[in-house]
């Protein structure tokens, strides 16, 4: 099989795009052509229509006599800042378990990348909730990669934030079901590109479980 084009990574007004769409927030006219694409592609491929920015009300001056009547308002303290959740790289992800490689398995199948699984993949569609024995991991871990791989191959163009279906049986039920699944590519320290696969409700604001180094 040949080798596939490399995803390139996300810019950041993509990565505000593709965000938006799943959240289904408006497209910011700010942001780039290139995120436009993105944007339209993930409605497109989840079959959504654009959601409508909503219309900001007119602001109504006061008159002088109100402003001379009104009592100044106490102005209320400052909010507490919210406590930032943690950022782990991706390095740190794996040592804690947040993230599960399987690059060994991915450059067998000519994938010269860093590749990682989420937890929440790894526990639902690989082990499918403990119930897939161990010595199988490996081989469905390998049709997610295959799934990835031909999705990918029909692409003109490679994205960095692929939509993709992959056929996992979930025991006792030995019929396989088609799971829509997600490959990010993205920056790592020691490789010039990785791939993350998640859940699609994994996809957060900020796209990735963790930050890009």
């Amino acid at each position: 099989m040949p080798d596939n084009p490399v995803p390139r990574t996300l810019t950041y007004d993509e990565r505000k795009a593709a965000a938006a769409a799943f959240a289904g927030r408006p497209f910011d006219p700010s942001w780039s052509e290139a995120a436009r694409i993105v944007y339209d592609g993930i409605l497109a491929a989840r079959a959504l229509p654009e959601p409508a920015s909503a219309p900001s009300a007119p602001e109504q001056p006061a008159s002088p006599e109100t402003v001379a009547s009104e009592p100044a308002a106490a102005v209320p303290p400052p909010p507490a800042a919210a406590p930032q959740p943690q950022i782990l790289s991706r390095e740190e992800a794996i040592q804690v378990g947040a993230l599960i490689d399987v690059t060994p398995i991915a450059h067998r199948l000519g994938i010269r990348l860093s590749v990682s699984f989420s937890r929440p993949l790894w526990e639902l569609g690989i082990t499918a909730t403990h119930n897939v024995p161990e010595a199988e991991h490996e081989g469905r871990v390998r049709d997610v990669l295959m799934a990835f791989r031909l999705r990918l191959a029909a692409f003109r163009v490679a994205s960095p934030l692929v939509e993709f279906p992959a056929l996992l049986s979930f025991p006792p039920d030995p019929v396989p079901q088609s799971c829509v699944l997600f490959a990010v590519a993205h920056q790592e320290a020691n490789a010039p590109m990785a791939l993350t696969f998640l859940l699609p409700g994994e996809i957060s604001t900020d796209i990735l479980p963790f930050k890009p180094e």
